[in-house]
């Protein structure tokens, strides 16, 4: 499978801290790594941008593998760890950027399909498995959150036109939606898999509820819950922050369903375009968004401010 592009016209997750902090140094090749992973180390300036590849599987690997790597000392380091993901419909819009206070998995646990249930009235299809707490749920260092969070929280944040349009149609009168996007704190929850849709958007309350989360479901995505349990097997989980930039929603906008979305598949190209529901133009915006906060949090993890 190809690699990220690093470059380009359209830029995605990591090109603007790429080109920021490690343009011009040569990919690195890290040893035992998934073959998607890229690393990209600057002596100048300490910052190595690591890309993990999508999916829980791939960014736990990919930072095991680096972290286990003897030609650097990670043992000072700051992860801050940064992506897009879908918004917790009824609260995020696409747009906002979260400073993630917890990490869950939604896979976890035990699954049935709706129509299964005993009880035709239950909302939520997730069942609890305290087999798995140990590795289930992680929360991030608060204090290390608060400190991010006071450095980005006035940050402006772009949106367009055809998103807040879009946004008034599906949810009318509806005070979250028709805001413009904010900063804010609250729990990421890791799945293997893309999804959307009513129902597990319950679940995903339900499990950030189970849990005792210090914050309210806020973002969809693959990876935080691997990164923490990667961080944590060398004692970095209170080292981490991350930042997710919402980009679409976890239920359909308009009108659009599983079919029309992905059963004969789709190339990153189209998914981007206005008219899908998938991003809403909001993609190239939101990485501008993602970036402006990453930047000052990354800088005052190199001017020490962060601990």
């Amino acid at each position: 499978m190809q690699k990220a592009q690093i470059t380009g016209d359209f830029p995605g997750e990591a090109q603007l801290f790429y080109e920021h902090y490690c343009a011009g140094c040569k990919e690195i090749s890290v040893p035992n790594a998934m073959l998607k992973t890229q690393f990209y180390f600057n002596d100048k300036n300490g910052v190595g941008l690591l890309i993990t590849g999508s999916g829980k599987t791939s960014a736990g690997l990919s930072l095991m593998s680096l972290l286990s790597w003897d030609a650097y000392d990670f043992s000072n380091a700051i992860i801050v760890s940064v992506g897009c993901g879908g918004g917790s419909t009824g609260s995020r819009i696409p747009g906002d950027l979260t400073v993630v206070t917890a990490a869950c998995d939604l896979e976890l646990g035990h699954h049935t399909d709706a129509h299964e249930l005993a009880d035709p009235d239950a909302k939520h299809t997730w069942f609890h498995d305290d087999d798995y707490d140990d590795y289930s749920c992680k929360r991030l260092n608060s204090e290390l959150c608060e400190k991010a969070y006071a450095l980005i929280q006035d940050v402006p944040l772009r949106t367009t036109a055809i998103c807040k349009q879009a946004l008034a149609e599906n949810f009318p009168s509806q005070d979250w939606a028709l805001r413009d996007p904010n900063v804010s704190k609250g729990t990421a929850l890791s799945a293997d898999s893309y999804w959307k849709g009513a129902e597990d958007h319950e679940n995903a309350v339900f499990v950030v509820d189970y849990y005792q989360c210090p914050d309210p479901y806020a973002v969809t995505e693959m990876e935080e819950i691997a990164v923490m349990n990667a961080a944590e097997c060398f004692g970095l989980q209170n080292r981490v922050v991350s930042l997710r930039v919402v980009v679409n929603m976890d239920t359909f906008l308009k009108g659009e369903t599983p079919e029309s979305l992905w059963l004969e598949g789709s190339d990153f190209d189209s998914k981007v375009k206005q008219e899908n529901s998938e991003t809403l133009d909001i993609f190239e915006p939101g990485m501008d968004n993602l970036f402006d906060a990453g930047q000052i949090v990354i800088d005052a993890a190199l001017a020490g401010e962060l601990g």
